[in-house]
């Protein structure tokens, strides 16, 4: 996004679904976690469900359900 905006660039549509992907994930983990900070950090820690970071997971719909899953089993106790 910065280099974007740098340059003045406009995104992609592959690029704006992914951040729109990463804002909606955000948001999610946000009201599971409490706080922003709390949030970063977990989107951006290796979970060993995911195999990855959730942020990392989030260039497509399929990885955003993944961590979908994974943020519902964490808010509700389910295994995740």
């Amino acid at each position: 996004m910065s280099r974007k905006l740098k340059a003045r660039s406009a995104l992609s549509s592959s690029e704006r679904e992914r951040l729109e992907r990463i804002a909606v994930i955000e948001a999610e983990a946000e009201e599971v976690f409490g706080t922003p900070e709390k949030t970063q950090s977990w989107m951006l820690k290796n979970h060993m469900t995911l195999g990855n970071t959730p942020l990392s997971l989030l260039d497509n719909d399929i990885g955003a359900d993944e961590v979908r899953r994974v943020l519902n089993a964490i808010a509700y106790g389910g295994a995740a």
